[in-house]
């Protein structure tokens, strides 16, 4: 794509920062059927007080256009082993802005392939003169505990690949490694599980923002629109229907009960089918059970993908969201929408690793709170009793107002300003202190830079 002049000579400065992600459509920050990762990259550069380009991926055609100080260049398709050619062929046409910021995530730009070619690419930036960011939005270091989410089944063959899998993902984070500059994590317990492979002073956490821009309505109104009755109870699981994230827990807990604590309750999947996986047929599968599950139960519903609007309607009519995943592998996105809006929350025993960063410690010692008063183990009967447990002994106004901190204690104009930091620090050409492990691999590949 060619950039027009007069856009160069007004963002082409070496004080611009270039974000490559996904990005919501145009005019929305959450767009339907769209990757919760477009989301968190617009969150996070609409606060930052500098020019910034976002080289983002188009549907059908590429365009260009600005939304306040950003200049969004749409260039790229997913899914396309030349989208990284297209990407450098679009950067390069901006000789001072250096310092890039990459949004990644194995299952949003394509296939594995597509994705791993991205090591090579910043391998060029980096003899380009580019500064090289890259915020890692999924650690997997263990693709058994995800074999319902990338289909491996308990066969020979499966084991094996399940093996290669590993070795390839490790030598994917150390290479990456090698050629960034800075890697970003939204989970200290990332940060640790990736320390084993890269120096742990590349490596910093920021805690996945919150929108505060965000309100919710009375929940009597939302109600309505849902029609659902204002003394019933809600229990909600949002966002797109994987395993890993236990929508099938859900639908599998709730669906044959019909009253929590003398109330009815309703029980609301608020999501669809995931973007990046509907086209494979052992995802077929899963959803298909799901829907199923949800059809013959008569306290479950399914929404299907919900737009921006709607969003309002559903957090505001829950009394609870569930999150029942089954592996902590990244920061979640609805965690951050259930801070926006004060919703009171339970987690899986899986997630409870997100419970050592600094300020969740602080805020639940100030509430009084305890791990296992908002952990469940993945089993009905004990997701069933962590749920009344909120609900019944005063615990629900106590997580309200864990959420309400949370909101502002992660607010995205903070998390922007925790970038702006990282990114402004002095940047020297190369790790000259690496570990025993790598000091090898990192003085060979060093040379190159």
């Amino acid at each position: 794509m060619i950039i027009p002049k007069r856009l160069i000579t007004q963002y082409d400065t070496s004080e611009t920062l270039v974000m490559i992600s996904l990005y919501p459509k145009k005019g929305e920050r959450y767009s339907t059927g769209v990757s919760g990762l477009a989301s968190y990259a617009k969150n996070v550069i609409t606060p930052m007080n500098h020019l910034t380009i976002v080289l983002a991926d188009y549907d059908k055609k590429p365009a260009i256009y600005k939304e306040g100080k950003t200049l969004v260049v749409r260039c790229f398709q997913t899914n396309s082993p030349f989208m990284w050619l297209d990407i450098f062929r679009t950067l390069i046409q901006f000789s001072h802005a250096k310092n890039v910021l990459i949004q990644h995530d194995f299952s949003v730009y394509g296939s594995m392939i597509v994705s791993a070619l991205i090591v090579p690419f910043l391998t060029i930036l980096r003899l380009f003169g580019f500064t090289i960011s890259i915020v890692l939005h999924h650690v997997v270091t263990d693709i058994f505990k995800l074999a319902g989410h990338v289909g491996l089944k308990n066969t020979f063959f499966d084991r094996m690949r399940g093996h290669v899998y590993n070795i390839l993902f490790k030598g994917f984070y150390t290479l990456v490694g090698v050629v960034s500059t800075n890697i970003v994590v939204l989970e200290e317990s990332l940060k640790t599980r990736l320390s084993s492979v890269i120096l742990k002073q590349k490596i910093t956490t920021i805690p996945h923002g919150v929108d505060t821009s965000l309100t919710t309505i009375p929940k009597k109104n939302a109600r309505t629109v849902l029609g659902i009755k204002k003394d019933d109870y809600v229990i909600m699981f949002f966002g797109f229907v994987n395993w890993f994230k236990g929508a099938d827990f859900f639908a599998d807990t709730f669906s044959d009960k019909s009253h929590i604590l003398g109330k009815k309750i309703h029980g609301i999947i608020a999501g669809g089918e995931s973007s990046t996986m509907k086209g494979r047929t052992y995802y077929q599968t899963f959803y298909n059970s799901v829907a199923k599950t949800v059809c013959s139960s008569p306290t479950l519903s399914m929404t299907g993908y919900i737009l921006q609007e709607d969003i309002q309607t559903y957090f505001s009519a829950a009394d609870l969201v569930v999150f029942p995943y089954r592996n902590c592998m990244t920061a979640s996105g609805v965690l951050s929408l259930t801070f926006s809006y004060g919703k009171p929350f339970i987690i899986s025993q899986p997630l409870d690793e997100m419970f050592e960063a600094q300020d969740f410690k602080k805020n639940m010692k100030e509430l009084g709170l305890s791990i296992g008063d908002l952990t469940f183990d993945l089993k009905k009967e004990s997701c069933l009793a962590c749920t009344e447990n909120i609900l019944k002994n005063g615990l629900r106004d106590k997580m309200q107002n864990l959420s309400i901190q949370m909101r502002e204690t992660r607010d995205y104009a903070k998390t922007a300003k925790e970038y702006q930091k990282l990114l402004s620090a002095p940047k020297t050409r190369w790790v000259v202190t690496p570990s025993p492990k790598l000091a090898k691999l990192y003085s060979v590949i060093g040379m190159l830079f």
